[in-house]
Parts: C-alpha cells; sequence; structure tokens
C-alpha cells in the first residue's frame, strides 16, 4: 500500500501522479426405461427408440425402428463417427469418410438399425467428452444419428434422432449428448423461463444440502441476465469414477458435475457449470478464452452476491501471479488455465469499467447477452464493438493491451504493485481511462484515496457495491 511520510514526500508523490497523468492523457488520446420406446413423427417417418445397457460392459445399446417409409422416394440414416452400428434390417449399409451411410432396401416399409457406443477411451473421439461406468450406472455417449428423407420431386429434408426426443424415466435419461442408464432420481426446481434438473444414480449423496444447492441454481438464473433463458437445463450429479469438478456442453444445456463440488465456494463448479449452458454463442480462435473466462468469473460473482463467500474471498481467487499471455492467441498460453486466470481477471475489470462508464445502469451481462444473440462466430473485433456499445465508449486501447496483448493485469488486485511497481496500479488505469479519467482519478488521489489500490477504489466507487444486485465439452 503507497503511503506519505511527510509534506516534502507527498510534493514528490503528487508531482509524479501529474506527470504520468499527463503521460496518460496523451496516450489515451492515441488508443427412456430399458426396452420401452420413446416414439416421435415430428417431420418425416415416424422414428421409436431404445436404449439400454449391454450387460457387464460399459457399452450402451440404442435400437432405432423407422417405419412408414412407403410414402418416401428416400430415406437414410446417418451414423457419426462416435458409434458403431451393429445390426441393420431393411437397409444397405455403406462406411464412408468414418461415417456410417444407411440407405432404405428396397420397398421395405419398416427399417431399424442397433448401435453401440461406449465408454472406452480409445473408442472415443477427441473433444467428444467424457464417459463413465459403475456397476450400477453408466453415463455413456448419445450417438451422432441424421434421419433424411424425401418424397418424389421434393427437396431432401433432415432431422437429428435424440436431439427432440428426450428420455427420461426412473432407469433411463437421454439428453442430446449424455445418457444415463441405471437406477437414479431427480430433483428440478423452476427457474426464470425454464427448468434446471438434477438427476443423478440412486444412492448417490450431493455434496451441498439438496434445497440449498437448487435454491442457488434457481437464483443464479433469476440473476444472471445474459439471455439464453428458456431452454431447460439438466445436471448429472455423479460420483466416482467420475473425476473432480465437472464438463459441459453449452450448446446442449447439460453438464456433468462431481457431486463431492462445493457451492459456497467461490470456484463453485455447480455455478460455473451452470454458467456454461447459458452460453449460447460460437466463439472465434481468437475469443475462445471468453467461455471458462466468463464462467469463472461469473460462478465467483454469483457465490459472491448470494452470500456464499465475502468480498476478500472472492477477490483472492481472482488474484494470483502475472501473465504475459494474449488472450486471444492461444499459441502464447503458457498453461491451460490462462482463461480461467487471466481472463476471468480482465473480465473483472471490464465490468467495472463499464459500470463506472454508465452509473451502473450496465455491465458486463450486457455485453455477454449481445454475443449470445449474435449469429455466425463471435471475433474479438465483435467483442470490442459489443463492449463499446454497452459502455458508451470506445475501450479499444484498454482491451487491445490485457486482450490482445501480453500486459499483465495482476497489478489490478491486491498483491500487484509489489510485482509490478509502486506506481504500477495508477499507470495502468489512467492509461486507459482518458482525459476525464485522469483528472478523477487525480482528484481521489489528491483527496486522500491515492493509497487504497485499484480494485479496493472499484469496489468503493461500484455503484452496485455488489450487493442487492436482483457444443464442445467445457
Amino acid at each position: 500500500m503507497v503511503s506519505v511520510a511527510s509534506p516534502r514526500s507527498g510534493l514528490t508523490f503528487v508531482l509524479l501522479i501529474f506527470g504520468f497523468a499527463v503521460v496518460a492523457t496523451g496516450s489515451a488520446a492515441a488508443a427412456p426405461a430399458d426396452g420401452s420406446p420413446n416414439a416421435t413423427t415430428a417431420g418425416g417417418p415416424s422414428v421409436a427408440s431404445t436404449v439400454d445397457r449391454i450387460e457387464g460392459t460399459g457399452a450402451l445399446r440404442y435400437e432405432v425402428t423407422v417405419t412408414g417409409l412407403s410414402g418416401y422416394e428416400r430415406v437414410k440414416l446417418v451414423v457419426g463417427r462416435d458409434a458403431t452400428v451393429v445390426e441393420v434390417e431393411g437397409m444397405t449399409t455403406t462406411r464412408r469418410d468414418g461415417r456410417t451411410w444407411l440407405r432404405r432396401a428396397g420397398d421395405s416399409a419398416t427399417a431399424s438399425v442397433r448401435i453401440r457406443t461406449t465408454t472406452a477411451a480409445a473408442d472415443r473421439p477427441t473433444e467428444g467428452g467424457e464417459y463413465f461406468a459403475t456397476d450400477s450406472w453408466v453415463l455413456g455417449r448419445v450417438p451422432l444419428v441424421e434421419l433424411r428423407w424425401a418424397r418424389a420431386g421434393e427437396r431432401v429434408e433432415r432431422r437429428r434422432l435424440f436431439a427432440d426426443g428426450r428420455t427420461s424415466s426412473s432407469r433411463v435419461t437421454v439428453r442430446n449428448r449424455y445418457a444415463l442408464v441405471g437406477d437414479q432420481r431427480s430433483v428440478s426446481v423452476t427457474a426464470a423461463d425454464g427448468e434446471i434438473r438434477i438427476v443423478s444414480p440412486e444412492g448417490t449423496q450431493l455434496g451441498p444440502d439438496e434445497d440449498e444447492l437448487l435454491s442457488a441454481l434457481g437464483d443464479a438464473a433469476a440473476r444472471l441476465d445474459v439471455g439464453d433463458r428458456g431452454d431447460d437445463v439438466v445436471l448429472f450429479a455423479l460420483g466416482s469414477p467420475a473425476r473432480r469438478g465437472g464438463e459441459s456442453f453449452p450448446v446442449h444445456d447439460e453438464a456433468w458435475i462431481n457431486t463431492d463440488s462445493p457451492l459456497d465456494d467461490p470456484n463453485s463448479v455447480w455455478l460455473h457449470e451452470y454458467v456454461h449452458t447459458r452460453q449460447d454463442f460460437v466463439l472465434a480462435t481468437d475469443m475462445r478464452w471468453f467461455r471458462e473466462a466468463s464462467a469463472e468469473y461469473y460462478a465467483a460473482r454469483l457465490a459472491y452476491e448470494q452470500g456464499r463467500i465475502d468480498r476478500a474471498a472472492m477477490e483472492a481467487h481472482f488474484d494470483g501471479a502475472p501473465t504475459t499471455a494474449a488472450l486471444t492467441e492461444p499459441g502464447t498460453w503458457d498453461d491451460p488455465t490462462v482463461p480461467y486466470t487471466k481472463g476471468a481477471r480482465v473480465l473483472a475489470l471490464v465490468d467495472r469499467k463499464i459500470r463506472l462508464s454508465t452509473d451502473g445502469e450496465r455491465s458486463l451481462e450486457d455485453v455477454f447477452r449481445r454475443l449470445n444473440e449474435q449469429d455466425g462466430p463471435v471475433t474479438y473485433a465483435d467483442f470490442e464493438d459489443a463492449v463499446a456499445a454497452v459502455a458508451g465508449h470506445r475501450m479499444d486501447g484498454w482491451l487491445d493491451r490485457y486482450v490482445d496483448g501480453t500486459a499483465p493485469v495482476a497489478s489490478f488486485y491486491p498483491g500487484g504493485p509489489e510485482r509490478q511497481g509502486l506506481l504500477a496500479p495508477l499507470v495502468q488505469v489512467v492509461s486507459g481511462a482518458g482525459a476525464a479519467g485522469v483528472f478523477f482519478v487525480l482528484s481521489l488521489f489528491l483527496s486522500g484515496v491515492g493509497s487504497v489500490p485499484l480494485y479496493r477504489y472499484l469496489d468503493r466507487t461500484d455503484p452496485d457495491g455488489g450487493d442487492g444486485r436482483p457444443g464442445e465439452p467445457v
């Protein structure tokens, strides 16, 4: 912490501040149950499916039956690389590009296919998710199966199976990516415009109190005003052999979480994975960092706003050793945790800058919502534009320095001045504040708060005060 020991040293300090302010002003100007069917007729031929476990293995067997084919000129099934076709009736089979293509044979009115998926790592495609098996339950993969059909003289239509025929019973829960087979129980809470459901194998003990957990998730859904609220969310709560932590497929609004994960923690996996389910965007390479950074930041912030952690715990969670990695260039990340550390710190500061610029009327949530609403991949330039639109002014210089550039941000947090130099926090804030911001900072320092680190300063000037605020696997 900076202190003023005497009038002479105080005058020196003021002059130093003024000198840095002049430099900063210039730079700112430049800068279903086993065996029971799940039937659907939503477009095209009728489809029924079942799923069960192959006894004594960690594999799942899906059976798909397609009926009413006589009214169509062409009918095909395409099975993805993540599954093996083991038996076929009424269709011919061809392998191409790792996929299995099944075509209606002759004039058959009915066709069926049996497909096998497994939890074995060797049979799992890269980035295809993590799956687990015990003697009593299996969390397995839902295969990619697409039905294509066309009537005479009409264009080919297609529909992904299992994507719209979700199944749930006391023995089977099938979503888009995960299928849990085995005795199980489910609890849920109505949240915002949808439902959050926790599904766990029978006998599984949740780490947090069940009612408290549901309340926390429902509250998070209400607080996190970033769009993408209408879909139901399913969280699979698993014990051993699931590793610590969790995994999400945001585009499908589903995740699995280790039951030992605490709730009252700045690193709450429950809240982190829930935030992932609210991410409806597709990210370009230079914005890949935002997925984990935003989940990490909002998990801690939500825990704080719910009174589960104090301010010091949240600050300590965001603090850490500085890194010169450029967030927009994954090749510069010397550690895969860079989005969780530097990324989350950057977003914490962007959030505060927006709140200060808008008298607390807007926040990072408004940026998040804009990204969710965008069609096509979100690029870094899109992010800069979204921040500018929400804040009411461009922040490109600051963002280019800390997001697209290699400047570390650790000095914005407690302990930073020792690592970056005595006046590092001041230099960094005024360099991106603009002329008006410089005079504002100067007035605060000259009135006696110049000794407060930036993070503490922002806490006091944050209009909300932090209180009372109403895909690929990750």
